[in-house]
């Protein structure tokens, strides 16, 4: 048993970077995104991650990017995009297609049938979606 209540029509939410590369995981989500982040914003701020929060020098942190992070990025990540239902270009910059997704997922919340009665949850006066922001 999967532990998931085949009558509720929302499951939670699950992130990572390889969480679209499991067959049987991509099976369960009802949408899939892909964030997509250009390659040197990848890596600068991986630089400023490691020299500023673990104190690595930076020849370190490139070595470690090249030989390991970037490979293992394009041979595991990337080729999960193609199982993305929406990919997203720009990561958290692209305002639109944040505004979309959270658009989609208030309407699937504003139309959740109410636990034990089947009876469908009324619209609040204020939209749901103003309070994602």
């Amino acid at each position: 048993s999967s532990g998931i209540n085949a009558e509720w029509p929302l499951r939670p939410g699950i992130e990572g970077i390889l969480v679209l590369y499991i067959k049987e995981l991509r099976s369960l989500f009802d949408i899939k995104l892909f964030v997509d982040t250009d390659s040197d914003t990848r890596l600068s701020r991986r630089v400023q991650r490691d020299i500023e929060s673990r104190g690595r020098k930076l020849e370190t942190v490139l070595t470690q990017y090249t030989t390991f992070v970037k490979p293992a990025f394009e041979e595991f990540c990337l080729p999960t995009k193609k199982y993305a239902d929406v990919i997203i270009p720009r990561g958290g910059e692209n305002k639109v297609a944040i505004g979309l997704i959270v658009q989609h997922i208030t309407d699937l919340l504003n139309h959740v049938p109410m636990i034990n009665t089947g009876r469908r949850r009324k619209r609040s006066s204020r939209k749901l979606s103003n309070t994602l922001h």
